[in-house]
């Protein structure tokens, strides 16, 4: 009965959308073309479209025969014209919509549903393999044997679409010089490389803000009946309406049964608590696969050696404050690491996911992309400065000959953690009610200053979380909270964010260690990532499972939810239940920008379950001081033993941990402060441990406690780097991405 009153609901949800996209149409609509309406905000005022169109995929690279359906945008006639193509798991219906600029720039367009979405068969998997072929096969074989093709391929796409171009990149053909054949270029905007760290499982924390709203999202747009069911096959429709046959019917009909079974299927993958640890699952759905370098400690991991052609023109772009910053900063400089700069380019801005590149127009910059390495334009742009970055704090944009800055431009910096608490300041309330954790933070480190002092107690107490008044919340809901005050900053001039809760940290802080230091005497660039390293002795109280209300209410939805799509919620060995009530700890790090003010912003941060610390395999039995694993490097995208078998640690015993923050790209002006915060919990952001505890960070001579970061200088201006404005304006990056040669 349950699940009939779901499907229900779905259908009429899915009837009212149809309804509502055919009826709010307004563009002009050929004969036999009467589906374009659903195609909104567009005019393509002479293009032929063919709204459903099948594309039959056979057995191809080992993965079984399938039918995916697509909607088409092509110029008359059948003159061959170069094809932009998307893949989503979004319909694509809603994701062609923002194709215009292409088709007035002579391209045909092709967006397609991924197996097991909107009207393609199948049950969808999220990436798998099977997925990333149904990808390579329209490229090489589908799309140039169409009498409207050049056989030419370029692929576009945000998120989910971004991702998918750099799956489908590593199976693509190519010919005995490493050129790929048909596949042109690509242009992901906001993608990751690691499906385990990236999104899913930061520091061995289940990422649940984005992942449950992705999850219902996705799922909900993937079960919206079919197309097929308004227009049939090509969406042509006669003067009586639709012209529909039984085996369409019939078709639309089994398709969006099983549209259903993605509920089931994809739930498990979140109660599933084999999927806390990266392996496998994760593995077959992450970029990093393809890269050149494979992984050094498993070889055989991804059981192929296939990787991203060399010669294949990518042009990423992402944000400071994206879900993805990790993964787009490390797909350059890993996956693209043999390309020329003449066939790579990254643009990294202060955006977060949702209106991603605001204030820069992303589609001008694609088509001079395409139109340079596709249709062979003589227009080289990026290429030597191939590096574009927005740095915070001096609000301006800077070219960069690569990322990571190249040696010449960085000095390594370390600042350390004190055990002396930090001098209040007059006009800050913060420095005063926090007083008692507030502690200094110093470049000096003087083993005499830390005799005899009394160590930091970090207290984790389930009944106040952390994260709901700072940055987090917003990172993780995609940036929906900062749409106005995005647009008032970057695109109309005025800055508004001292008034915005996520702009400043300090009530979330309270009651955190957090670590200051004196106000800075000269301006500070931190560019890169940042590491955390520190000694911590834990105890541990009885799980307190209905200390939070907001805890106890979500997992009481998630059981219900979890009944309602067919699967199992055990009270033991599921996600929810294992990792909430663990003796374990949840070390959340973050980096802020105090003002003169006290205002403190959030920069970036980092995470680490206490179980997915980098422990030392090879440690000797019965030790209690269990330093970090000597074969760890901070930020190597490789190390994953910890996650892969996460190990508890025992009460009253001393370990050794380090926090990876994510890069950032932030000048500190002489007179604010640095400050390091240091809590249990980024609820809503991650999962939290229901588990009280009180964690002693043992800071002395022998046990410092320390940042690590690299400090940028002004060397080699014009040689390695420049700014690319004499001013602050924000649009002065679409002006150089647009205007500016080689």
């Amino acid at each position: 009965m349950k699940h009939a009153i779901v499907y229900v609901l779905l259908i009429l949800f899915g009837v009212f959308y149809v309804c509502s996209s055919a009826y709010s149409a307004d563009v002009t609509i050929e004969e036999n073309d009467k589906l374009a309406g659903l195609i909104l905000e567009l005019e393509y005022e002479d293009a032929v479209i063919e709204f459903n169109k099948r594309i039959e995929i056979p057995e191809f690279l080992g993965h079984a025969p399938i039918d995916l359906w697509a909607t088409l945008v092509r110029h008359p006639g059948n003159d061959p014209r170069p094809t932009v193509l998307m893949a989503t798991a979004y319909r694509r219906e809603l994701q062609i919509r923002g194709s215009f600029a292409e088709y007035e720039e002579g391209f045909n367009i092709l967006a397609v549903d991924a197996r097991g979405t909107g009207s393609s068969e199948g049950v969808w998997e999220a990436l798998k393999p099977a997925e990333q072929t149904d990808l390579a096969y329209i490229i090489d074989k589908w799309i140039p044997e169409q009498p409207w093709s050049d056989g030419s391929v370029c692929l576009k796409g945000k998120s989910y679409s971004a991702i998918s171009q750099m799956l489908a990149a590593g199976h693509i053909e190519r010919d005995e010089a490493g050129n790929p054949i048909h596949l042109k270029a690509i242009f992901p905007v906001m993608t990751f490389s690691d499906a385990y760290k990236d999104i899913c499982m930061q520091g061995g924390n289940l990422n649940q803000l984005f992942i449950s709203g992705w999850y219902l999202a996705t799922n909900t747009l993937t079960t919206i009946p079919s197309t097929l069911l308004i227009g049939g096959e090509n969406g042509k429709m006669d003067n009586g309406g639709a012209s529909l046959d039984q085996d369409i019917l019939m078709e639309a009909w089994v398709n969006w049964i099983s549209s259903l079974e993605t509920w089931h299927v994809s739930m498990g993958w979140f109660l599933d608590q084999e999927n806390t640890h990266d392996g496998e699952f994760w593995d077959e759905r992450s970029p990093m696969a393809f890269w050149p370098d494979k992984h050094p400690y498993d070889r055989d991991r991804y059981g192929h050696d296939k990787t991203i052609p060399s010669k294949l023109p990518v042009f990423l772009m992402g944000g400071w404050y994206d879900l993805f910053t990790r993964g787009t900063l490390n797909t350059y400089q890993y996956g693209l690491k043999d390309h020329d700069n003449t066939d790579k380019a990254l643009v990294m801005g202060p955006w977060y996911h949702i209106g991603d590149t605001m204030g820069v127009n992303n589609d001008d910059i694609r088509n001079r992309w395409y139109n340079w390495k596709v249709k062979g334009k003589d227009d080289p742009f990026m290429v030597e400065y191939p590096v574009l970055l927005y740095i915070m704090g001096e609000e301006r944009w800077r070219a960069e000959k690569d990322w990571p800055l190249p040696e010449s431009r960085v000095e390594n910096k370390t600042y350390y953690l004190t055990n002396t608490r930090q001098k209040t300041k007059r006009g800050d309330w913060f420095s005063f009610l926090n007083w008692k954790n507030n502690y200094g933070l110093t470049e000096i480190f003087n083993k005499s200053n830390y005799k005899n002092k009394e160590n930091p107690v970090l207290t984790h107490d389930p009944s106040f979380l952390h994260g709901m008044v700072s940055r987090s919340i917003n990172r993780w809901t995609m940036g929906i909270l900062s749409l106005g005050s995005q647009e008032s900053k970057y695109v109309k001039g005025k800055d508004i964010d001292a008034y915005m809760f996520w702009e400043d940290e300090r009530s979330d802080e309270l009651d955190v260690l957090t670590f200051t230091t004196d106000e800075l005497k000269e301006d500070i660039e931190i560019t890169g990532p940042l590491a955390l390293t520190f000694w911590a002795e834990s105890s541990f109280g009885e799980p307190k499972p209905k200390s939070n209300p907001l805890v106890n209410l979500e997992v009481l939805l998630g059981k219900q939810f979890a009944k309602l799509t067919g699967n199992e919620f055990p009270e033991e060995g599921s996600t929810i239940g294992q990792e909430t009530e663990e003796k374990d700890i949840q070390w959340v790090v973050e980096l802020n920008d105090v003002f003169s003010n006290g205002r403190a912003k959030n920069i970036t941060s980092g995470w680490l379950r206490a179980s997915h610390r980098q422990r030392d395999p090879n440690e000797p039995e019965g030790v209690t001081e269990h330093g970090i694993d000597p074969d760890y490097t901070p930020f190597d995208p490789f190390y994953d033993g910890a996650d892969k078998s996460p190990e508890r640690i025992n009460e009253k015993e001393r370990y050794q941990y380090t926090v990876e923050l994510w890069p950032t790209a932030n000048v500190f002006k002489k007179g604010h402060r640095i400050r390091v915060s240091l809590s249990g919990s980024d609820y809503p952001h991650l999962l939290p441990i229901i588990v009280p505890s009180k964690n002693t960070i043992v800071i002395d001579a022998d046990h410092p406690a320390r940042l690590d970061f690299q400090v940028v200088n002004k060397n080699d201006e014009d040689d390695t780097w420049k700014w690319i404005d004499e001013d602050s304006a924000f649009n002065s990056a679409e002006i150089y991405l647009l205007q500016h040669e080689n």
